[in-house]
């Protein structure tokens, strides 16, 4: 007697469980993830067909696992789909913008469409010389800027560089969740905890203080890592309508390539999306943490080369002496190719330094010494 169509033989279900393993298999070893999704989903499919197929009637664990295979397929597919539409909907970025997007946005949450969204919002590229002039102190924030190559300092009055924006940030600090409620037509509220009581001021002012140290254990990582970064390098520009940029910006000693967004088009076409708005958030959030580990890292650099310059001035260092400036750069991990090139800036040699004295010390101190007595 023939197997009915919906019955396999034990000969036919095992090729479509080695078919199932298979797709499995390969799902496993491949690196894109829309042929991870296509093979998964077929081997979620060859899952739910195996235990289908099999000689009547099903027992109730078969079935539970057919329902599951199915769902997991669903999801498989669903997934796909929207991968696919992703790609084939007029998505074509340059290399230079699709490293942009993989090293700045796309950890972040930001979608290859929404990005490219982003691209169309007015955005150009522009290259500054070293030490070229970007913005002046008090001029409107009416441009959007990202650091695509080289680095940026923020100087205050008397040319003191403050902060240090390196590759893939935003300089200035963003605003997604004001540009939202801008985009939405409502007010923003930073903090509803920070509402003050008018009906009792002098209870504020005795809560103040506790206020700020609960808010500062409690509040959100974006408020913290910003009050942070302005406790160090001074107020940030805030990058929204109506503010002023509250130093000058100008390229790095090596210069720059920055990408540039319009502020009025490039905040509304964050606001209009809300996951892009959360996104912009995350962005936000690590490039704060970026800027607060560079601009540690550079005011060791300093704090290293001023120590380093004094210790110098007279031409020798004691043990003592170097086994501090050892201490230190070992505490602020001063890169030893940094040490290096401080010594040359100051004329010694890593022979010189280990040694403890500048060559010819000596015989300059004898020289003076033999033309002292001589008068």
């Amino acid at each position: 007697i023939e197997s009915p169509w919906h019955e396999f033989t034990p000969k036919g279900l095992a090729v479509l469980n080695t078919a199932g393993n298979l797709c499995a298999l390969a799902a496993a070893g491949s690196h894109d993830h829309v042929m991870v999704r296509l093979l998964s989903g077929a081997a979620a499919s060859c899952g739910a067909s195996f235990n289908c197929l099999m000689p009547k009637p099903l027992k109730t664990h078969q079935k539970t696992a057919a329902v599951w295979g199915v769902a997991f397929a669903a999801l498989h597919f669903t997934n796909l789909a929207l991968l696919l539409r992703e790609r084939n909907h007029g998505l074509h970025l340059t290399d230079e913008e699709e490293e942009i997007y993989e090293h700045g946005f796309q950890s972040h949450g930001v979608t290859p469409r929404q990005f490219t969204k982003l691209l169309k919002a007015g955005a150009k590229f522009k290259d500054y010389g070293p030490g070229e002039q970007i913005v002046v102190t008090g001029d409107a924030v009416q441009t959007v800027f990202y650091v695509a190559k080289g680095t940026c300092v923020a100087e205050r009055p008397g040319g003191v560089a403050n902060i240090e924006y390196h590759q893939d940030v935003f300089i200035g600090t963003l605003w997604p969740n004001v540009w939202r409620a801008e985009f939405l037509g409502v007010p923003y509220v930073e903090n509803e905890s920070d509402q003050e009581d008018w009906e009792d001021s002098w209870l504020i002012e005795k809560a103040e203080a506790r206020a700020k140290r609960h808010r500062g254990s409690t509040g959100d990582l974006h408020a913290l890592l910003r009050s942070g970064l302005e406790e160090k390098t001074g107020p940030l520009t805030n990058v929204r309508a109506g503010s002023a940029w509250v130093s000058n910006i100008v390229a790095g000693p090596e210069g720059c390539r920055l990408l540039e967004w319009p502020l009025s088009i490039f905040s509304h076409a964050v606001g209009a999306d809300e996951r892009l708005c959360t996104a912009f958030q995350n962005v936000e959030t690590m490039g704060l943490a970026s800027k607060i580990v560079k601009g540690a890292s550079r005011k060791a650099l300093e704090g290293y080369k001023e120590i380093l310059c004094a210790t110098l001035s007279d031409n020798r260092i004691t043990p003592e002496e170097n086994l501090a400036l050892n201490r230190y750069r070992a505490r602020h991990c001063i890169p030893d190719g940094e040490h290096l090139e401080m010594l040359t800036s100051f004329g010694w040699s890593p022979e010189e330094f280990k040694a403890g004295m500048k060559s010819g010390f000596w015989s300059s101190i004898r020289q003076h010494w033999m033309a002292t007595h001589k008068t």
